[in-house]
């Protein structure tokens, strides 16, 4: 479903800020992979992600998705294949419009109110019911008033009401308290499952690295230095994943988030 040939990356080069951010990486997701990637900060993990979504060009490389080249396509080309969803949970939805409209939105109704019909409605609520975070009985709510996490919720589920070919989820949680970040994990399961949603999930909780999906990557210095799936995955602890880091980069792990995450 995706595929990336030898990508590269340089911001600012030539002159005293040049960072090479992504490196000759490369990365094949078959449909239905649920890939989580973990990393040190500076990594170039949220780099392949506006790679990909074509937030800018690569300097070297092609990246393919469903067998179509989209290397040089533009962004808003690429959206319509793509989901993204942000740390920050104001991003992905439009605060003035309401719940209903924004729903309309994804779906493809324009947000026009008129354009929404009885049964539309019907669907929105089971669809919010499904977040147990009681948004079904409040669609004329402007998104804006709705706290982080319900936001978020409200937007994976925005980002997935029409399956998106690939799914890309920036540390989508990392913003959220500790319940309502379980409950949008758990949602986050549930709906790329049910849809096979090709899926990369960018996190700094390792556990969460090593019990999602079914296979993990790590990512250092714009390289992809590990990546582990089936049987030995399974057979990975967190304590694993740290000592592969020092292992494969040659240095320790600096991202103090994960490294609490244990």
């Amino acid at each position: 479903m995706l595929r990336i040939e030898s990508i590269s990356k340089t911001f600012n080069p030539g002159t005293i800020n040049e960072k090479k951010a992504l490196e000759e990486l490369s990365l094949h997701l078959k449909k239905g992979d649920f890939t989580t990637i973990i990393g040190s900060n500076g990594a170039g993990k949220s780099t392949l992600f506006n790679a990909i979504c074509g937030n800018f060009l690569t300097d070297t490389g092609s990246i393919y998705l469903d067998g179509q080249d989209i290397t040089f396509e533009p962004q808003f080309k690429r959206a319509k294949n793509i989901g993204h969803l942000y740390q920050d949970p104001n991003k992905g939805s439009a605060p003035g419009m309401t719940i209903l409209e924004n729903l309309a939105l994804a779906a493809g109704k324009g947000g026009w109110l008129s354009h929404i019909s009885k049964n539309d409605k019907k669907v929105f609520k089971e669809q919010l019911a499904r977040l147990d975070l009681g948004l079904e009985d409040r669609l004329n709510q402007p998104v804006g008033l709705l706290s982080g996490g319900q936001r978020q919720a409200l937007t994976l589920l925005m980002a997935t009401y029409n399956p998106p070919k690939l799914l890309l989820l920036d540390e989508h949680t990392a913003a959220l308290d500790p319940q309502t970040a379980k409950k949008v994990l758990k949602l986050t399961k549930e709906i790329v499952k049910e849809h096979q949603i090709t899926t990369l999930m960018i996190t700094h909780n390792m556990s969460d690295a090593l019990s999602l999906g079914n296979r993990t990557i790590m990512m250092d210095n714009g390289h992809i230095i590990l990546d582990v799936s089936g049987k030995e995955r399974e057979e990975m602890s967190v304590n694993d994943l740290i000592l592969q880091f020092k292992l494969k980069s040659g240095n320790n792990l600096d991202n103090d988030r994960m490294l609490l995450s244990k």
